[in-house]
């Protein structure tokens, strides 16, 4: 375990390093796709090891800094060990979707999306407070450049927007760590068990739990964080968006789960209904917004702000079905949100825009990136048999205990997200026909891209035991703690 724990976090970390420092431009994006496959085959292996019922892995740990509680410990339970499946399995797929477009230096490009990947492996691995931060933080330097180099027009003052949004929440997440830390008694430790175990009075964790909650809520975001968001998504290019909308924004889910929801359980039950009640407003918000775009690629945006109000509520339904339900669907998501913006490029390449008014009648043209693009669509309006129809019933269960009227909201939500897809889709492949009579369609590597996409979907939609028994045992420790 030891082993793998520590592969998973280096070895996009070193291959991401020497791509940036040897710039082998003409190889980069094999060894990328390389190295990002072999860290799936150990996400797997740790995994296929994981016995649920022994509680939380410790795979290693060093001291580093223990005069300030900085120590370097890594290890997982079911949620870490979901969270890191999710990062290896969209990456590769991320890597994969820039495999045809002539980026100027690919190596560095590549370079930059490795050593993300190897930061939020860090995240979902770190069983210290202080260890989290730092790979916390870490995670957004390559993508500031990503975004910064890459980005589409207004990328400098959009990624500053972003960056200081982000940079601000991490400062505000410190203190409060740094607070509750101080809270410990001597001999102080900032590892994950001891903190859940800080003693806090209720009315201080009133104010300390939105200190706390600011940098994970900026990061999903909720509303009324979400400013950089839309403007971010879409001047991103594709394998930044993909990262963003797919892996970074469950940090701020994960972040909930791991600090706030045990470090100040008494601000939790104080505040959650304000909570609730704006992320169904942001859920709603985004939902409507997203029916009235003309650009795909933001349409996508404001849907996957949607989707994620929707989950930060279920989260702070603070029950079994609830915060199962979130975590279940941080998955599906990433999914979903993966085979979109692989589409939305795919369409890019071939018209030159994302306009929905420059598309229409694609379907006669491009039969089979059609149907791919309706599979990807039944996904993201969670029909039964698919992933997202298990993560959002559950979510709804967890919602309506606490109250039918906030289920009955987020089912609006859900209706409103099928109108727009649909109307994405009827103005994108129905229609009048498009201009253009040579458009290319869908060729192999999309097909490698976007059929094991849709595959996972469809599979954990019919059988999602795997997952719901990954994240039964630790749900059910932090609820022992939360009550």
């Amino acid at each position: 375990m030891m082993l793998l724990t520590l592969a998973l976090v280096l070895l996009p970390m070193l291959a991401g390093i020497a791509l940036l420092v040897a710039r082998p431009h003409a190889q980069a994006k094999s060894i990328a796709l390389l190295t990002s496959v072999i860290g799936l085959g150990l996400a797997v292996a740790l995994y296929a090891g994981y016995d649920a019922t022994n509680g939380p892995v410790i795979a290693f740990q060093h001291d580093w800094a223990p005069a300030i509680g900085l120590r370097m410990v890594f290890g997982f339970d079911g949620i870490s060990l979901l969270m890191v499946l999710l990062t290896a399995i969209v990456f590769p797929f991320i890597i994969g979707a820039g495999w045809k477009k002539p980026l100027s230096e690919p190596a560095l490009v590549n370079g930059l999306i490795l050593l993300t990947q190897s930061a939020l492996f860090g995240v979902f691995l770190a069983q210290n407070a202080f260890l989290f931060y730092v790979f916390y933080e870490l995670s957004l330097v390559p993508v500031f450049f990503l975004l910064l180099r890459w980005g589409g027009e207004g990328r400098r003052a959009i990624t500053m927007k972003f960056f200081i949004y982000t940079v601000l929440g991490g400062l505000t997440l410190l203190f409060g760590l740094v607070y509750s830390y101080l809270q410990l008694p001597a001999p102080r430790s900032a590892d994950f068990a001891a903190l859940q175990n800080v003693v806090i009075a209720p009315d201080v964790q009133r104010w300390l739990f939105w200190v706390l909650f600011l940098g994970f809520a900026i990061k999903m975001p909720m509303f009324p964080l979400h400013s950089w968001q839309p403007d971010t998504y879409t001047m991103a290019p594709i394998q930044g968006t993909m990262i963003l909308g797919g892996v970074m924004l469950k940090m701020g889910i994960y972040g909930v789960v791991r600090f706030v929801l045990p470090i100040v359980p008494a601000g939790v039950a104080h505040w959650r209904d304000v909570v609730i009640v704006l992320s169904l407003i942001g859920c709603l918000y985004a939902a409507w917004i997203a029916f009235r775009q003309n650009d795909l690629k933001r349409l996508v945006a404001w849907s996957s702000l949607s989707h994620v109000g929707l989950m930060c509520a279920a989260l702070f339904a603070a029950n079994t079905a609830g915060i199962t339900g979130a975590l279940y669907q941080t998955l599906a998501h990433a999914i979903l949100v993966v085979a979109l913006l692989y589409l939305v490029g795919g369409l890019q390449e071939r018209l030159g825009t994302t306009q929905l008014a420059a598309m229409g009648g694609l379907k006669a043209r491009m039969p089979r990136l059609a149907a791919l693009f309706l599979l990807v669509m039944i996904g993201s309006v969670a029909l039964p048999l698919t992933q997202g129809c298990v993560g959002e019933w559950l979510m709804f269960n967890g919602l309506f205990e606490v109250s039918p009227w906030w289920t009955f909201l987020g089912v609006i939500s859900i209706i409103l997200g099928a109108v727009y897809m649909l109307f994405a889709y009827q103005r994108s492949m129905l229609g009048e026909a498009h201009k253009n009579t040579d458009l290319v369609d869908a060729d192999g590597i999309d097909h490698w891209i976007l059929v094991p996409l849709i595959a996972v979907t469809f599979i954990l939609g019919v059988y999602p035991q795997p997952v719901l028994d990954l994240l039964h045992a630790p749900v059910e420790q932090l609820l022992t703690l939360i009550n």
